[in-house]
């Protein structure tokens, strides 16, 4: 095990440092000048060596884990560096599909990367049944890589046998939207707080998070915008960070049909959409609210549509709609990615974009009818 530090240049200012012990590979990004990250590097080498020889004794076990991990979480507020993607709820969702698929499991030696991967394939059948997309299987192995490297990094496993941990493969995403015929009957069959929440993400492709913690003083509806914004954690009304990700500071573009919506539900605030109580929704009643209103409108439909039809997505789903129709109509996908606040259009085309509906088809055939002029002339 050296000692000696060495550093990359990834871009201007950023510099890697990688370092290993025993097999297990740490890596860490540095900001500043050279000289500046090798300090900071060297310490933090100096910080691993210590947890990792203090902390490990052979019989970790996996409920002192979750435990460690989840104090370690729950302090963490801004700079959750492994919970960078996900929530604390999605990694405990991981940890019961582990237990529920993973046997035995109760030291951490238990766990393989072959048992990871049958665990994966089992939950991507699953998934297959219910004509789910594979969200579920990609946040478990994302969520399963990132824990189980922070235990690696505390030094809680050693001699680990997950080789080639970090490849562990992922499925290919299979994006999950509604037909319009979907949507127009979430609009008919639900009431105006519910038809503010659909067009909230259908026309503005607003997360669930930002729907629920949406300020009517950030609405500007003589303009037609308004501000996504963060708030402070307030657990005395309910507030709560669901994701690093409302962080991010964007403007939404609000339609006619949304403003009138608005208006019709005259909110008080200091909330658009609120519970019962006046008070915002929390992480879990949101979902809650979203999924008795889609029961709802099933009802309704069952009832008095002639040809009914069962909805079974989440709010989430209307994300990645208003990505679809948007681009449907013509919308370049940067453009799209731009107002849904991703960083990188790749994110947009592979988990907001579903390629297959009937619009995004014949935008396609009119792309590649447009290429008929270059064909070579050909004598025979």
């Amino acid at each position: 095990m050296s000692d000696k530090i060495h550093l990359y240049e990834i871009r201007q200012g950023v510099f890697r440092c990688q370092k290993q012990i025993n097999s297990i590979r740490f890596v860490k990004d540095f900001y500043g000048t050279e000289k500046q990250c090798e300090t900071q590097a060297r310490a933090w080498w100096e910080d691993i060596k210590s947890r990792y020889r203090d902390n490990w004794d052979g019989t970790k076990t996996w409920d002192f884990f979750k435990t460690k991990w989840e104090e370690w979480a729950r302090l963490e507020t801004k700079s959750k560096v492994p919970m960078a993607e996900r929530t604390i709820t999605e990694y405990k969702w991981a940890f019961k599909q582990a237990e529920r698929l993973i046997s035995p499991l109760r030291y951490l030696a238990d766990i393989t990367l072959q048992k990871l991967r049958l665990a994966r394939g089992v939950l991507e059948d699953e998934a297959r049944a219910k004509d789910a997309d594979n969200y579920g299987p990609n946040k478990f192995v994302g969520c399963m890589r990132a824990s189980l490297m922070w235990a690696m990094e505390r030094g809680y496993m050693k001699d680990i046998i997950l080789d080639n941990f970090r490849a562990l493969p992922v499925a290919e995403v299979k994006v999950k939207t509604q037909s319009i015929r979907e949507i127009e009957l979430l609009l008919k069959y639900g009431s105006t707080k519910e038809r503010v929440v659909v067009l909230l993400g259908f026309d503005c492709g607003c997360r669930p998070e930002e729907i629920a913690n949406m300020l009517i003083n950030n609405l500007d509806l003589e303009n037609g915008f308004a501000d996504i914004t963060p708030h402070e954690e307030d657990s005395k009304h309910g507030i709560t960070r669901w994701h690093p990700k409302v962080w991010k500071r964007r403007q939404i573009r609000l339609t006619p049909r949304l403003i009138a919506e608005i208006k019709k539900l005259g909110s008080e605030g200091p909330y658009l959409i609120s519970n019962q109580y006046g008070e915002p929704y929390t992480q879990l009643g949101f979902p809650q609210f979203y999924g008795k209103f889609v029961k709802k409108v099933n009802a309704c439909i069952r009832e008095k549509e002639k040809d009914p039809i069962k909805i079974t997505a989440s709010c989430k789903t209307l994300r990645k709609n208003y990505s679809t129709s948007r681009q449907g109509q013509g919308a370049t996908i940067e453009e799209t990615g731009k107002s849904m606040g991703h960083a990188d259009s790749k994110v947009t085309r592979k988990n907001y974009t579903d390629t297959l509906t009937p619009e995004m088809r014949a935008q396609e055939r009119e792309r590649l009818k447009k290429m008929d002029q270059f064909i070579v002339p050909l004598e025979y």
